[in-house]
């Protein structure tokens, strides 16, 4: 008799590590498609004030304006990439907040070529070097690289968007006053 609850329990147990198991793994896949399906213009655009944002990045070589085709992702600016919990965590506050101020600000009143001033908040520089990361090696290699960004690598005070201001999103102040969008 003892034989059989032991024999119960232990089936018992393998049958919720699987379920567990189960669980685990489409809550990890959901969560990834729904990480991938929200990373883009795609999705970004979706909110008219996103609009004159979205048309300059496609105008850029970063949105594809470029003889390969390449784009990177909105993710891949305005996320940091030095940690997955870093980028899941930023994700949802950055998510949370934008759908917060697209249903409740006055977005007449967003004075975007100021908060442009404010780029280096909201573009991380994990990004830049994750796509760029040979950049340090080829300016140690070249004099002329390495007096444009030898403030950057030896002192880290400056953020890469302070020097590229424009990268991303090409002419975004002239997309912004072409749409509409309030401007002070």
């Amino acid at each position: 008799m003892k034989q059989e609850g032991n024999h119960f329990s232990k089936v018992a147990l393998l049958v919720i590590v699987l379920i567990g198991v189960g669980i685990g793994s489409m809550g990890s896949f959901t969560t990834a498609v729904m990480v991938e399906k929200t990373s883009g213009e795609d999705f970004c655009a979706q909110c008219h004030t996103m609009e004159p944002m979205t048309q300059s990045y496609l105008a850029d070589i970063h949105g594809g304006n470029n003889k390969e085709g390449l784009r990177a992702k909105c993710v891949d600016c305005h996320l940091p990439h030095d940690s997955l919990f870093s980028y899941l965590v930023e994700k949802a506050k950055t998510g949370t907040h934008d759908v917060w101020a697209e249903l409740t600000y006055d977005k007449s009143k967003i004075d975007w070529q100021e908060k442009r001033k404010h780029a280096k908040h909201f573009v991380y520089d994990s990004g830049c070097l994750h796509c760029h990361s040979n950049l340090e090696e080829a300016t140690m290699g070249s004099a002329k690289a390495f007096v444009a960004h030898k403030a950057y690598f030896l002192d880290k005070k400056k953020k890469c968007v302070e020097c590229h201001s424009n990268v991303g999103h090409h002419n975004l102040g002239d997309y912004i006053s072409k749409t509409g969008i309030k401007e002070k």
